[in-house]
């Protein structure tokens, strides 16, 4: 599942990406977290943390993840992950951490190929 954000910048983009992985690609969860019409969260991120009292404790944990991946905002504890997750959602955690590193650390360095490729032109 993917929205067609208008203007979302390389970073919402990135961010989209690895909270989706971290989610499990599930539509409801996808659907919960995001406006599909903007590049933002659906609403702030307290009403969304109490809003979530229907999922189960697990898919609770993984908003407050994608909350806390998105804008710091999900106030996440290890403890808790630790707790209840199985090791398919670490896994998924995991992988959206180490997805998010390697395409920052791919963005930085075009960044940096660009600015040394136009200080080169001076």
């Amino acid at each position: 599942m993917s929205f067609r954000w208008k203007n979302a910048s390389a970073d919402q983009i990135l961010l989209y990406q690895c909270i989706s992985l971290l989610l499990g690609y599930d539509k409801r969860l996808i659907e919960f977290v995001f406006d599909p019409g903007k590049p933002k969260i659906r609403k702030r991120a307290g009403i969304l943390r109490e809003d979530a009292f229907f999922f189960s404790h697990g898919e609770q944990l993984l908003i407050r993840a994608a909350l806390d991946f998105w804008s710091g905002s999900g106030q996440l504890a290890l403890w808790e992950m630790l707790e209840v997750w199985d090791s398919a959602t670490w896994n998924r955690f995991t992988h959206a951490v180490s997805e998010y590193r390697r395409l920052e650390l791919e963005e930085s360095r075009r960044t940096e190929a660009k600015k040394a490729e136009g200080s080169s032109l001076c």
